[in-house]
């Protein structure tokens, strides 16, 4: 039933395409029946969505095994960009002192206790993988040193990737094609790091993965300000919330920049792109009432819907847009004028210019007409090209 229902929203879209036209104008008939497979995919078990009164009846590790079942297919690393290998951090190398999290307002009784955790679980690791540009894989190349995680030089610069898919999807397989670009195309070497997913590993599960990664890439010698975060998605939103966790912590103020793409800046939003947009993005989901929210889901998966809640998502180190961006690092957001989340990215580039009125020229903002939620990963878009071009000539003027 599933794949006949896809089927049959392909039809229908094919024929709307050529009897009404393109529903945007730069909507190829191709990128017109993936968007609405997609979203009739997201939307397939929407009809009716449960209330708190039932939420003792939801099985939140059966939708782990469904978002297991049903996670983001894995892509390549195109040949012509690099190479990838696997490779993990054992956390019990990581010292992490608790203390650093204190006044770290929700995220702090979570971060306290994964650290505690972390002493115990002595076997745990991160995965993640390691991609390698291009440019630094040529005849002679001394592939050892270049896939090792360690600095090349003290200058050199890399990329720390967080991927996207709501904390409930993805993982560095499924963003290799992503990631790969983005190296490719910077000559940067990217480490993308395989954090824990929800419901089963809720907030601030990774964030404490990407902390974790971060000091990681200390400990293997590299400075804050030679390490670019990146992400899309939910990733952009982790991305901002590390660096916003490194400053309270202490760790350091800066790093060399950020490269956002569709972030997730606003889980409690109810700015009007949701709904002026809705008609056009793939992304959907029940609303923040619903225990089946999705910034729920990840945040507090059986928790009721009450103020408390509320005030505690609209935190900084979860709904980044609302965090103080005072001397942020140099800043690229890329995002599509259709996208349900059009109104909260172009909110935070907006705190960002706020904060930093002396540094307007360090915040860049690429808003492409007719794109959708993380158009990136359509790669027989035009706009795809042009934006992975940009992104990668950002990385590389850093």
């Amino acid at each position: 039933m599933f794949i006949a229902g896809m089927v049959a929203s392909a039809a229908r879209s094919t024929a709307s395409y050529y009897i009404r036209g393109p529903r945007c104008a730069k909507w190829s008939l191709l990128f017109q029946i993936r968007r609405d497979v997609m979203h009739k995919a997201m939307s397939s078990n929407l009809k009716r969505s449960p209330t708190d009164a039932e939420i003792e009846q939801i099985d939140f590790g059966l939708i782990a095994k469904h978002n297991e079942k049903w996670d983001l297919p894995t892509s390549e690393v195109p040949a012509n960009m690099g190479a990838f290998r696997a490779a993990s951090i054992r956390v019990v190398d990581i010292d992490v002192d608790p203390e650093l999290f204190a006044g770290a307002g929700p995220a702090e009784s979570g971060l306290r206790l994964l650290v505690a955790q972390d002493l115990q679980e002595t076997g745990r690791e991160i995965p993640y993988e390691f991609t390698v540009p291009i440019s630094m894989l040529g005849e002679g190349c001394d592939l050892e040193r270049v896939f090792k995680c360690t600095p090349i030089d003290e200058s050199e610069n890399i990329v720390l990737y967080v991927h996207g898919g709501g904390y409930r999807y993805g993982s560095p397989a499924s963003h290799r094609s992503l990631t790969g670009r983005l190296s490719g195309l910077s000559g940067l070497r990217c480490m993308s790091v395989h954090y824990r997913l929800a419901p089963l590993h809720p907030y601030p599960a990774q964030l404490h993965d990407a902390f974790l990664a971060f000091v990681y890439l200390l400990k293997q010698g590299f400075k804050p300000q030679n390490i670019v975060l990146a992400g899309d998605s939910a990733g952009g939103n982790l991305a901002l919330s590390l660096l916003l966790l490194l400053r309270h912590t202490g760790i350091t103020r800066t790093v060399c920049g950020l490269v956002l793409l569709s972030p997730w800046t606003d889980l409690v939003s109810s700015r009007s792109s949701l709904e002026r947009n809705a008609k056009y993005d793939y992304l959907t989901g029940p609303p923040l009432l619903s225990p089946l929210a999705p910034a729920r889901v990840f945040y507090a998966p059986g928790r009721r819907y009450s103020q408390a809640l509320f005030d505690e998502m609209s935190h900084p180190l979860v709904s980044p847009v609302n965090g103080d961006f005072k001397d942020f690092p140099p800043t690229l957001i890329q995002a599509g004028d259709k996208e349900v989340l059009a109104d909260d990215i172009a909110q935070l580039y907006e705190n960002l210019l706020r904060d930093n009125p002396d540094r307007q020229d360090s915040f860049i903002y690429e808003c492409y007409a007719d794109m959708i939620h993380v158009f990136h990963q359509f790669m027989e878009l035009d706009d795809a090209a042009v934006a992975y071009a940009s992104a990668g000539k950002f990385m590389k003027g850093l």
